[in-house]
Protein backbone atom coordinates (compact mmCIF):
# COMPACT_ATOMS: atom_id res chain seq x y z
CA UNK A 1 0.00 0.00 0.00
CA UNK A 2 2.72 2.52 0.75
CA UNK A 3 4.73 1.67 -2.10
CA UNK A 4 1.41 1.88 -4.26
CA UNK A 5 0.97 5.96 -2.48
CA UNK A 6 4.29 6.68 -2.83
CA UNK A 7 4.11 5.90 -6.70
CA UNK A 8 0.94 8.54 -7.24
CA UNK A 9 2.72 10.85 -4.86
CA UNK A 10 6.00 10.60 -7.27
CA UNK A 11 3.73 10.47 -10.63
CA UNK A 12 1.85 13.93 -9.46
CA UNK A 13 5.42 15.07 -8.23
CA UNK A 14 6.54 14.85 -11.73
CA UNK A 15 3.46 15.50 -13.57
CA UNK A 16 3.05 19.03 -11.67
CA UNK A 17 6.38 19.84 -12.23
CA UNK A 18 5.58 19.25 -16.60
CA UNK A 19 2.67 20.98 -16.31
CA UNK A 20 4.22 24.05 -14.92
CA UNK A 21 7.01 24.01 -17.38
CA UNK A 22 4.75 23.47 -20.25
CA UNK A 23 2.27 25.63 -19.47
CA UNK A 24 5.48 28.34 -19.18
CA UNK A 25 6.42 27.10 -22.81
CA UNK A 26 2.21 27.72 -24.63
CA UNK A 27 1.75 31.09 -22.62
CA UNK A 28 5.03 32.10 -23.87
CA UNK A 29 4.30 31.02 -27.59
CA UNK A 30 0.99 32.54 -27.40
CA UNK A 31 2.31 36.31 -26.44
CA UNK A 32 5.35 35.77 -29.04
CA UNK A 33 3.06 34.89 -31.90
CA UNK A 34 -0.16 36.35 -30.95
CA UNK A 35 -2.73 33.93 -31.48
CA UNK A 36 -4.22 31.98 -29.34
CA UNK A 37 -2.62 28.19 -28.57
CA UNK A 38 -3.94 25.44 -26.56
CA UNK A 39 -1.04 23.18 -27.29
CA UNK A 40 -2.16 20.22 -28.58
CA UNK A 41 -3.46 18.47 -31.72
CA UNK A 42 -6.60 20.94 -32.35
CA UNK A 43 -3.84 23.48 -33.05
CA UNK A 44 -2.80 21.83 -36.38
CA UNK A 45 -6.48 21.03 -37.35
CA UNK A 46 -7.01 24.85 -36.83
CA UNK A 47 -4.17 25.63 -38.67
CA UNK A 48 -5.10 23.07 -41.64
CA UNK A 49 -8.21 24.80 -41.74
CA UNK A 50 -7.19 28.16 -41.42
CA UNK A 51 -4.73 27.59 -44.48
CA UNK A 52 -3.53 31.08 -44.55
CA UNK A 53 -0.30 32.72 -42.73
CA UNK A 54 -1.47 32.12 -38.96
CA UNK A 55 -2.67 29.21 -39.72
CA UNK A 56 1.23 28.02 -41.63
CA UNK A 57 2.34 29.65 -38.18
CA UNK A 58 -0.40 26.93 -36.14
CA UNK A 59 0.94 24.21 -38.15
CA UNK A 60 4.72 24.69 -37.54
CA UNK A 61 3.66 25.30 -33.42
CA UNK A 62 2.36 22.37 -33.90
CA UNK A 63 5.11 20.29 -34.89
CA UNK A 64 8.16 22.36 -32.51
CA UNK A 65 5.59 21.96 -29.55
CA UNK A 66 5.59 17.85 -30.13
CA UNK A 67 9.48 17.87 -29.72
CA UNK A 68 9.21 20.12 -27.00
CA UNK A 69 6.28 18.19 -25.11
CA UNK A 70 8.48 14.80 -25.87
CA UNK A 71 12.17 16.62 -24.64
CA UNK A 72 10.77 18.07 -21.40
CA UNK A 73 8.64 14.77 -20.58
CA UNK A 74 11.34 12.59 -21.17
CA UNK A 75 14.16 14.94 -19.68
CA UNK A 76 12.04 15.78 -16.39
CA UNK A 77 11.24 11.77 -15.99
CA UNK A 78 15.02 11.02 -16.39
CA UNK A 79 15.81 12.65 -13.93
CA UNK A 80 13.07 12.17 -11.39
CA UNK A 81 15.12 11.29 -8.64
CA UNK A 82 16.21 14.74 -8.20
CA UNK A 83 13.13 15.84 -7.40
CA UNK A 84 10.35 13.51 -6.75
CA UNK A 85 9.19 12.57 -3.00
CA UNK A 86 9.39 8.45 -3.48
CA UNK A 87 12.89 7.06 -5.13
CA UNK A 88 11.73 3.14 -5.25
CA UNK A 89 10.05 3.42 -8.22
CA UNK A 90 11.43 1.46 -10.75
CA UNK A 91 9.30 1.12 -13.71
CA UNK A 92 10.80 3.58 -16.02
CA UNK A 93 12.40 2.65 -18.95
CA UNK A 94 14.16 5.32 -21.31
CA UNK A 95 17.02 3.83 -23.80
CA UNK A 96 20.31 5.57 -24.09
CA UNK A 97 19.22 6.27 -27.75
CA UNK A 98 16.13 8.04 -28.92
CA UNK A 99 15.21 8.31 -32.69
CA UNK A 100 13.95 11.24 -34.18
CA UNK A 101 10.53 8.71 -35.33
CA UNK A 102 10.43 7.52 -31.38
CA UNK A 103 10.30 11.39 -30.30
CA UNK A 104 7.31 11.84 -33.15
CA UNK A 105 5.00 9.11 -32.03
CA UNK A 106 5.52 9.49 -28.41
CA UNK A 107 4.84 13.74 -28.71
CA UNK A 108 2.10 12.78 -31.12
CA UNK A 109 0.42 10.41 -28.43
CA UNK A 110 0.69 13.15 -25.92
CA UNK A 111 -0.22 15.79 -27.87
CA UNK A 112 -3.53 13.63 -28.90
CA UNK A 113 -4.13 12.94 -25.09
CA UNK A 114 -4.06 16.77 -24.84
CA UNK A 115 -6.76 17.55 -26.67
CA UNK A 116 -8.69 14.67 -25.17
CA UNK A 117 -8.62 16.02 -22.31
CA UNK A 118 -9.07 19.53 -23.06
CA UNK A 119 -12.14 18.57 -25.07
CA UNK A 120 -13.54 16.89 -21.64
CA UNK A 121 -13.17 19.87 -19.58
CA UNK A 122 -14.35 21.83 -22.36
CA UNK A 123 -17.84 19.85 -21.64
CA UNK A 124 -17.63 21.53 -17.90
CA UNK A 125 -16.16 25.22 -19.24
CA UNK A 126 -16.74 26.99 -22.60
CA UNK A 127 -14.55 26.18 -24.87
CA UNK A 128 -12.84 29.49 -25.62
CA UNK A 129 -11.33 29.45 -22.19
CA UNK A 130 -10.50 25.51 -21.92
CA UNK A 131 -8.70 25.47 -25.76
CA UNK A 132 -6.79 28.94 -24.59
CA UNK A 133 -4.24 29.35 -22.36
CA UNK A 134 -4.07 32.95 -22.48
CA UNK A 135 -7.90 33.16 -22.27
CA UNK A 136 -7.40 31.20 -19.29
CA UNK A 137 -5.15 33.51 -17.54
CA UNK A 138 -7.56 36.49 -18.42
CA UNK A 139 -10.10 34.97 -17.17
CA UNK A 140 -8.63 34.81 -13.53
CA UNK A 141 -7.44 38.08 -13.58
CA UNK A 142 -11.13 39.20 -14.40
CA UNK A 143 -12.06 37.07 -11.09
CA UNK A 144 -13.15 33.50 -12.62
CA UNK A 145 -10.85 31.26 -11.39
CA UNK A 146 -13.44 28.18 -12.50
CA UNK A 147 -10.76 27.84 -15.86
CA UNK A 148 -8.05 27.80 -13.65
CA UNK A 149 -8.97 25.24 -11.48
CA UNK A 150 -10.10 23.38 -14.50
CA UNK A 151 -6.64 23.75 -15.80
CA UNK A 152 -4.58 22.82 -13.14
CA UNK A 153 -6.97 19.64 -12.75
CA UNK A 154 -5.83 19.21 -16.60
CA UNK A 155 -2.32 19.92 -15.96
CA UNK A 156 -2.06 17.23 -13.37
CA UNK A 157 -3.92 14.06 -15.07
CA UNK A 158 -2.30 14.90 -18.07
CA UNK A 159 1.40 15.12 -16.43
CA UNK A 160 0.36 12.34 -14.49
CA UNK A 161 -0.16 10.04 -17.97
CA UNK A 162 2.97 11.69 -19.63
CA UNK A 163 4.93 10.31 -16.82
CA UNK A 164 3.54 7.13 -17.51
CA UNK A 165 4.20 7.14 -21.40
CA UNK A 166 7.77 8.44 -21.32
CA UNK A 167 8.43 5.15 -19.18
CA UNK A 168 7.82 2.93 -22.16
CA UNK A 169 10.01 5.08 -24.20
CA UNK A 170 11.85 1.57 -24.71
CA UNK A 171 8.81 0.25 -26.15
CA UNK A 172 8.18 2.72 -28.45
CA UNK A 173 11.76 2.18 -29.40
CA UNK A 174 11.49 -1.35 -30.27
CA UNK A 175 8.66 -0.35 -32.73
CA UNK A 176 10.32 2.54 -34.36
CA UNK A 177 13.73 0.95 -34.60
CA UNK A 178 16.83 2.68 -35.36
CA UNK A 179 15.54 5.59 -37.56
CA UNK A 180 17.09 8.68 -36.91
CA UNK A 181 19.28 7.41 -34.13
CA UNK A 182 22.81 9.10 -35.65
CA UNK A 183 21.09 12.42 -36.70
CA UNK A 184 19.57 12.76 -32.90
CA UNK A 185 22.78 11.44 -31.08
CA UNK A 186 23.31 14.08 -28.91
CA UNK A 187 19.77 13.60 -27.51
CA UNK A 188 20.91 10.39 -25.96
CA UNK A 189 23.86 11.80 -24.64
CA UNK A 190 22.37 13.99 -22.64
CA UNK A 191 19.47 12.24 -21.28
CA UNK A 192 22.21 9.26 -20.64
CA UNK A 193 24.31 9.16 -17.94
CA UNK A 194 27.47 7.76 -18.14
CA UNK A 195 26.89 5.40 -15.44
CA UNK A 196 23.57 3.84 -15.85
CA UNK A 197 22.60 0.77 -13.22
CA UNK A 198 26.45 0.21 -13.62
CA UNK A 199 28.76 -0.25 -10.39
CA UNK A 200 32.13 1.02 -10.99
CA UNK A 201 35.29 0.02 -8.70
CA UNK A 202 34.97 3.88 -7.42
CA UNK A 203 31.84 2.64 -5.99
CA UNK A 204 33.49 -0.15 -3.89
CA UNK A 205 35.67 2.80 -1.92
CA UNK A 206 36.08 1.64 2.03
CA UNK A 207 33.86 -1.78 1.80
CA UNK A 208 35.54 -4.51 3.39
CA UNK A 209 38.19 -6.46 1.35
CA UNK A 210 36.31 -9.61 0.01
CA UNK A 211 32.73 -7.86 -0.36
CA UNK A 212 30.71 -9.82 -2.93
CA UNK A 213 29.52 -6.71 -5.06
CA UNK A 214 29.14 -7.11 -8.78
CA UNK A 215 30.93 -4.33 -11.07
CA UNK A 216 30.26 -4.04 -14.30
CA UNK A 217 27.30 -4.38 -16.97
CA UNK A 218 24.65 -7.42 -16.06
CA UNK A 219 24.57 -8.46 -19.02
CA UNK A 220 22.67 -12.09 -18.30
CA UNK A 221 19.13 -11.93 -16.84
CA UNK A 222 18.66 -15.70 -15.28
CA UNK A 223 22.21 -17.46 -14.18
CA UNK A 224 22.63 -20.88 -15.87
CA UNK A 225 24.91 -23.79 -15.31
CA UNK A 226 26.48 -26.31 -17.00
CA UNK A 227 27.97 -29.74 -15.90
CA UNK A 228 30.28 -32.09 -16.92
CA UNK A 229 31.28 -34.95 -15.66
CA UNK A 230 33.13 -37.73 -16.92
CA UNK A 231 36.67 -40.20 -17.25
CA UNK A 232 37.90 -42.48 -19.76
CA UNK A 233 34.51 -44.63 -20.37
CA UNK A 234 31.84 -42.01 -19.23
CA UNK A 235 30.62 -38.88 -19.62
CA UNK A 236 27.48 -36.92 -17.74
CA UNK A 237 26.47 -33.49 -19.37
CA UNK A 238 23.81 -31.77 -17.58
CA UNK A 239 22.94 -28.43 -18.93
CA UNK A 240 20.93 -25.57 -16.79
CA UNK A 241 22.13 -27.72 -14.21
CA UNK A 242 21.20 -27.24 -9.90
CA UNK A 243 23.63 -26.19 -7.72
CA UNK A 244 22.74 -29.10 -5.61
CA UNK A 245 23.55 -31.43 -8.62
CA UNK A 246 26.98 -29.43 -8.72
CA UNK A 247 28.26 -29.81 -5.74
CA UNK A 248 27.43 -33.54 -5.16
CA UNK A 249 30.45 -33.72 -7.49
CA UNK A 250 32.92 -32.20 -5.39
CA UNK A 251 33.28 -35.97 -3.58
CA UNK A 252 33.63 -37.55 -6.81
CA UNK A 253 37.22 -38.46 -8.44
CA UNK A 254 36.25 -38.12 -12.13
CA UNK A 255 36.62 -34.66 -13.42
CA UNK A 256 34.23 -32.56 -13.21
CA UNK A 257 33.40 -29.23 -15.57
CA UNK A 258 31.30 -26.71 -14.10
CA UNK A 259 30.56 -23.67 -16.18
CA UNK A 260 28.59 -20.84 -14.42
CA UNK A 261 26.93 -18.19 -16.79
CA UNK A 262 26.12 -15.13 -15.06
CA UNK A 263 28.02 -13.63 -11.69
CA UNK A 264 25.79 -11.05 -10.59
CA UNK A 265 24.49 -13.32 -8.32
CA UNK A 266 26.63 -12.85 -4.89
CA UNK A 267 24.70 -15.59 -3.29
CA UNK A 268 25.71 -18.25 -6.13
CA UNK A 269 29.53 -17.07 -6.13
CA UNK A 270 29.40 -17.58 -2.39
CA UNK A 271 27.86 -21.22 -2.34
CA UNK A 272 30.56 -22.22 -4.92
CA UNK A 273 33.36 -20.64 -3.70
CA UNK A 274 32.75 -22.11 0.01
CA UNK A 275 31.97 -25.57 -1.44
CA UNK A 276 35.48 -25.62 -2.80
CA UNK A 277 37.55 -23.72 -0.78
CA UNK A 278 37.98 -20.18 -3.02
CA UNK A 279 39.44 -17.62 -0.95
CA UNK A 280 37.06 -14.66 -0.36
CA UNK A 281 39.14 -12.35 -2.35
CA UNK A 282 38.95 -14.77 -5.46
CA UNK A 283 35.16 -15.09 -4.91
CA UNK A 284 35.06 -10.92 -4.98
CA UNK A 285 37.78 -10.90 -8.21
CA UNK A 286 35.06 -12.93 -10.13
CA UNK A 287 32.96 -10.04 -9.42
CA UNK A 288 34.87 -7.97 -10.53
CA UNK A 289 34.51 -6.99 -14.61
CA UNK A 290 37.16 -4.05 -14.74
CA UNK A 291 40.15 -6.20 -13.07
CA UNK A 292 42.98 -7.38 -15.26
CA UNK A 293 44.28 -10.54 -16.68
CA UNK A 294 45.83 -12.53 -13.63
CA UNK A 295 46.70 -15.82 -11.81
CA UNK A 296 46.95 -16.66 -8.34
CA UNK A 297 48.07 -20.23 -7.17
CA UNK A 298 47.09 -21.88 -4.14
CA UNK A 299 47.87 -25.11 -2.36
CA UNK A 300 44.45 -26.32 -3.36
CA UNK A 301 44.07 -24.70 -6.27
CA UNK A 302 44.75 -22.51 -9.41
CA UNK A 303 42.60 -18.89 -9.88
CA UNK A 304 43.35 -16.84 -12.80
CA UNK A 305 41.14 -14.56 -14.85
CA UNK A 306 41.66 -13.84 -18.68
CA UNK A 307 39.64 -11.52 -21.25
CA UNK A 308 37.93 -13.20 -24.12
CA UNK A 309 37.02 -10.96 -26.82
CA UNK A 310 33.50 -11.07 -28.86
CA UNK A 311 33.11 -9.24 -32.39
CA UNK A 312 30.20 -7.38 -32.79
CA UNK A 313 29.29 -7.37 -36.21
CA UNK A 314 26.80 -4.70 -36.69
CA UNK A 315 28.67 -1.91 -34.45
CA UNK A 316 32.11 -3.14 -35.46
CA UNK A 317 33.40 -3.04 -31.51
CA UNK A 318 35.33 -5.48 -29.69
CA UNK A 319 33.48 -6.42 -26.30
CA UNK A 320 35.80 -8.32 -23.47
CA UNK A 321 34.21 -10.96 -21.77
CA UNK A 322 35.94 -11.88 -18.31
CA UNK A 323 36.06 -15.53 -17.49
CA UNK A 324 37.85 -16.71 -14.39
CA UNK A 325 39.24 -20.50 -13.54
CA UNK A 326 39.16 -22.40 -10.26
CA UNK A 327 41.51 -25.36 -10.94
CA UNK A 328 41.50 -27.91 -8.59
CA UNK A 329 42.73 -31.80 -8.88
CA UNK A 330 39.17 -33.09 -9.70
CA UNK A 331 37.26 -29.95 -10.56
CA UNK A 332 37.15 -27.28 -13.26
CA UNK A 333 35.21 -24.10 -12.47
CA UNK A 334 34.53 -21.61 -15.13
CA UNK A 335 32.55 -18.08 -14.43
CA UNK A 336 31.18 -16.35 -18.22
CA UNK A 337 29.37 -13.05 -18.09
CA UNK A 338 27.58 -14.31 -21.19
CA UNK A 339 26.24 -17.69 -23.35
CA UNK A 340 28.42 -17.03 -26.37
CA UNK A 341 31.97 -18.59 -26.06
CA UNK A 342 34.32 -20.66 -28.62
CA UNK A 343 34.10 -23.56 -26.36
CA UNK A 344 31.71 -25.33 -28.77
CA UNK A 345 34.21 -27.90 -29.93
CA UNK A 346 36.01 -28.64 -26.97
CA UNK A 347 31.99 -29.65 -25.36
CA UNK A 348 31.71 -31.65 -28.67
CA UNK A 349 34.75 -33.61 -28.32
CA UNK A 350 34.12 -34.48 -24.55
CA UNK A 351 30.59 -36.22 -25.64
CA UNK A 352 32.78 -37.71 -28.35
CA UNK A 353 35.50 -38.82 -26.72
CA UNK A 354 37.90 -37.09 -30.12
CA UNK A 355 41.56 -37.46 -28.41
CA UNK A 356 42.87 -37.96 -25.83
CA UNK A 357 40.79 -34.86 -23.32
CA UNK A 358 38.71 -37.52 -21.53
CA UNK A 359 41.83 -39.44 -20.48
CA UNK A 360 43.78 -36.52 -18.63
CA UNK A 361 42.93 -34.60 -15.91
CA UNK A 362 41.90 -30.70 -15.25
CA UNK A 363 45.08 -29.38 -16.18
CA UNK A 364 44.55 -30.59 -19.51
CA UNK A 365 41.24 -29.63 -19.79
CA UNK A 366 42.18 -25.99 -18.46
CA UNK A 367 44.65 -25.93 -21.30
CA UNK A 368 42.40 -26.54 -24.22
CA UNK A 369 40.00 -23.58 -22.63
CA UNK A 370 43.02 -21.39 -22.51
CA UNK A 371 43.77 -22.25 -26.00
CA UNK A 372 40.13 -21.51 -27.29
CA UNK A 373 40.46 -18.07 -25.53
CA UNK A 374 44.00 -16.74 -27.19
CA UNK A 375 42.52 -18.57 -30.12
CA UNK A 376 39.74 -16.31 -30.36
CA UNK A 377 41.89 -13.21 -30.44
CA UNK A 378 43.20 -14.14 -33.98
CA UNK A 379 39.44 -14.21 -35.58
CA UNK A 380 39.33 -10.35 -33.85
CA UNK A 381 42.25 -9.28 -35.41
CA UNK A 382 41.25 -10.82 -39.14
CA UNK A 383 38.22 -8.70 -38.85
CA UNK A 384 40.62 -6.31 -38.00
CA UNK A 385 42.77 -6.83 -40.48
CA UNK A 386 39.60 -6.74 -42.67
CA UNK A 387 38.67 -3.36 -42.07
CA UNK A 388 42.12 -1.64 -42.02
CA UNK A 389 42.29 -3.11 -45.68
CA UNK A 390 39.09 -1.68 -46.70
CA UNK A 391 39.77 1.77 -45.14
CA UNK A 392 43.53 1.89 -46.82
CA UNK A 393 41.34 1.40 -50.51
CA UNK A 394 39.18 4.40 -49.07
CA UNK A 395 42.18 6.61 -48.09
CA UNK A 396 43.62 6.26 -51.45
CA UNK A 397 40.32 7.19 -53.06
CA UNK A 398 37.80 8.82 -51.57
CA UNK A 399 38.53 10.16 -47.59
CA UNK A 400 35.95 11.95 -45.63
CA UNK A 401 35.35 12.86 -42.01
CA UNK A 402 33.62 9.15 -41.64
CA UNK A 403 36.80 7.46 -42.68
CA UNK A 404 38.85 9.77 -39.97
CA UNK A 405 36.11 8.75 -37.29
CA UNK A 406 36.41 4.48 -37.82
CA UNK A 407 40.01 4.73 -37.78
CA UNK A 408 39.70 6.80 -34.41
CA UNK A 409 37.33 4.32 -33.31
CA UNK A 410 39.99 0.96 -34.62
CA UNK A 411 42.74 3.14 -32.86
CA UNK A 412 40.79 2.49 -29.14
CA UNK A 413 40.11 -1.03 -30.13
CA UNK A 414 43.17 -1.96 -30.57
CA UNK A 415 44.14 0.01 -27.28
CA UNK A 416 41.66 -2.26 -25.50
CA UNK A 417 43.18 -5.52 -27.17
CA UNK A 418 46.66 -4.58 -26.36
CA UNK A 419 45.54 -4.10 -22.65
CA UNK A 420 43.75 -8.07 -22.36
CA UNK A 421 46.53 -9.54 -24.28
CA UNK A 422 49.84 -8.27 -22.67
CA UNK A 423 48.77 -9.53 -18.68
CA UNK A 424 47.26 -12.85 -20.74
CA UNK A 425 50.77 -13.33 -21.67
CA UNK A 426 52.09 -12.86 -17.88
CA UNK A 427 49.19 -15.00 -16.88
CA UNK A 428 50.22 -18.35 -19.11
CA UNK A 429 54.05 -17.53 -18.62
CA UNK A 430 53.45 -18.05 -14.64
CA UNK A 431 51.22 -21.10 -14.94
CA UNK A 432 53.40 -22.99 -17.53
CA UNK A 433 56.49 -22.13 -15.28
CA UNK A 434 54.71 -22.77 -11.80
CA UNK A 435 55.81 -25.69 -9.53
CA UNK A 436 52.59 -26.78 -8.81
CA UNK A 437 51.18 -30.19 -8.36
CA UNK A 438 48.45 -29.89 -10.26
CA UNK A 439 49.80 -28.93 -13.19
CA UNK A 440 51.55 -31.84 -14.69
CA UNK A 441 54.85 -31.71 -16.69
CA UNK A 442 52.48 -33.61 -20.02
CA UNK A 443 50.67 -30.06 -20.30
CA UNK A 444 53.24 -27.81 -19.33
CA UNK A 445 54.74 -28.23 -22.82
CA UNK A 446 50.84 -27.63 -24.39
CA UNK A 447 50.82 -24.66 -22.31
CA UNK A 448 54.10 -23.46 -23.78
CA UNK A 449 52.54 -23.78 -27.19
CA UNK A 450 49.49 -21.25 -25.73
CA UNK A 451 52.17 -19.17 -24.57
CA UNK A 452 53.67 -18.76 -28.44
CA UNK A 453 50.11 -18.28 -29.30
CA UNK A 454 49.96 -15.32 -27.33
CA UNK A 455 52.42 -13.93 -28.43
CA UNK A 456 51.58 -14.06 -32.03
CA UNK A 457 48.93 -12.60 -30.57
CA UNK A 458 50.44 -9.72 -29.66
CA UNK A 459 53.05 -9.31 -32.47
CA UNK A 460 50.07 -9.41 -34.83
CA UNK A 461 48.38 -6.55 -32.59
CA UNK A 462 51.66 -4.06 -32.31
CA UNK A 463 51.25 -4.60 -36.22
CA UNK A 464 47.66 -3.76 -36.23
CA UNK A 465 48.35 -0.56 -34.36
CA UNK A 466 50.86 0.28 -36.69
CA UNK A 467 49.20 -0.21 -39.37
CA UNK A 468 46.37 2.15 -38.11
CA UNK A 469 48.65 4.38 -36.57
CA UNK A 470 50.05 4.99 -40.48
CA UNK A 471 46.44 4.86 -42.13
CA UNK A 472 45.99 8.20 -39.60
CA UNK A 473 48.94 9.60 -41.03
CA UNK A 474 47.74 8.41 -44.62
CA UNK A 475 44.59 10.15 -43.71
CA UNK A 476 46.20 13.77 -42.72
CA UNK A 477 48.57 13.40 -45.51
CA UNK A 478 45.41 12.69 -48.08
CA UNK A 479 43.68 15.62 -46.35
CA UNK A 480 46.40 18.25 -47.61
CA UNK A 481 47.39 16.67 -50.57
CA UNK A 482 43.78 17.54 -51.46
CA UNK A 483 43.97 21.00 -49.77
CA UNK A 484 46.97 21.89 -51.75
CA UNK A 485 45.37 20.69 -54.79
CA UNK A 486 42.96 23.02 -54.48
CA UNK A 487 45.22 25.71 -53.49
CA UNK A 488 47.14 25.29 -56.52
CA UNK A 489 44.39 25.45 -58.81
CA UNK A 490 43.20 29.04 -57.13
CA UNK A 491 46.39 30.29 -57.08
CA UNK A 492 46.70 29.46 -61.21
CA UNK A 493 43.65 31.17 -61.42
CA UNK A 494 44.35 34.13 -59.57
CA UNK A 495 47.92 34.53 -61.50
CA UNK A 496 46.13 34.06 -64.72
CA UNK A 497 43.62 36.64 -64.04
CA UNK A 498 45.88 39.27 -62.08
CA UNK A 499 47.69 40.82 -65.56
CA UNK A 500 44.32 40.96 -67.29
CA UNK A 501 43.09 42.54 -64.47
CA UNK A 502 45.58 44.95 -64.80
CA UNK A 503 45.23 45.71 -68.37
CA UNK A 504 41.67 46.28 -67.44
CA UNK A 505 42.48 48.48 -65.04
CA UNK A 506 44.25 50.87 -66.77
CA UNK A 507 41.68 51.22 -69.39
CA UNK A 508 39.49 51.98 -66.29
CA UNK A 509 40.61 54.89 -65.24
CA UNK A 510 38.61 58.20 -65.29
CA UNK A 511 41.53 60.26 -67.24
CA UNK A 512 40.17 62.40 -70.08
CA UNK A 513 43.58 61.86 -72.54
CA UNK A 514 44.06 58.25 -72.58
CA UNK A 515 45.92 56.45 -76.06
CA UNK A 516 44.19 54.67 -78.48
CA UNK A 517 40.52 55.93 -76.36
CA UNK A 518 39.42 57.31 -79.67
CA UNK A 519 41.06 54.24 -81.78
CA UNK A 520 37.83 51.74 -83.67
CA UNK A 521 39.39 48.57 -82.92
CA UNK A 522 41.03 49.54 -79.24
CA UNK A 523 38.58 47.20 -77.49
CA UNK A 524 39.78 44.10 -79.77
CA UNK A 525 43.55 45.11 -79.28
CA UNK A 526 43.11 44.75 -75.75
CA UNK A 527 41.12 41.67 -75.59
CA UNK A 528 43.51 39.85 -78.05
CA UNK A 529 46.47 41.33 -75.37
CA UNK A 530 44.98 39.77 -72.57
CA UNK A 531 44.20 36.32 -74.59
CA UNK A 532 47.86 36.09 -75.26
CA UNK A 533 49.20 36.97 -71.68
CA UNK A 534 46.47 33.84 -70.48
CA UNK A 535 48.18 32.04 -73.33
CA UNK A 536 51.65 32.75 -72.36
CA UNK A 537 50.92 32.29 -68.97
CA UNK A 538 49.29 28.50 -69.14
CA UNK A 539 52.41 27.35 -71.38
CA UNK A 540 54.95 28.88 -68.30
CA UNK A 541 52.55 26.51 -65.83
CA UNK A 542 52.76 23.19 -68.22
CA UNK A 543 56.58 23.83 -68.32
CA UNK A 544 57.00 24.02 -64.70
CA UNK A 545 54.33 21.30 -64.21
CA UNK A 546 52.16 23.19 -62.35
CA UNK A 547 48.93 22.46 -64.29
CA UNK A 548 48.34 19.33 -66.79
CA UNK A 549 50.56 17.24 -65.12
CA UNK A 550 49.25 13.30 -64.54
Amino acid sequence: MNNTFGLVINRLSVGFLFAVVYQIVVASATYLLSIPLSGNISDLFLGIKKADSEGILLIAWWIISTIIITLISLIIVKHKNYFSVYKNEKNIDIPPKISILTIIVIGSIISFMFFLMDSAIGIFVPSNSAADVQAIYESALDGNFIPFYFSVLFSLLTGFIIVGVAAKTSNVSKITGDFGVNNFSYLSKFLTKKKLNRITMTDTIGFRPGALIHIGEKKVENIRIDLFEYDEKNVLEIQNATIEACLESKNKQNVTWINIIGIHDPKIIEQFGNAFGVHSLHQSNIMNTELRPSIDIHENYIFLMLKMPHFNEQSGKIDLEQISFVISKYHLLTFQEIEADFFDQIRKRLRENIGKIRTLQTDYLGYVLLDAIIDSYFLVLEKISDISENLEDELMTNPSTNTLHTLQFLKRQMILLRKSVWPAREVLDNLQRSSTSLIYDETKTYLRDVYNHAVQVIDTTEGLRDVVGSLLDTYLSSVSNKMNEVMKTLTVIASIFIPITFIASIYGTNFEYIPELQWYGSYFVMIAGMGVTVLIMLIWFKKKKWVFTK
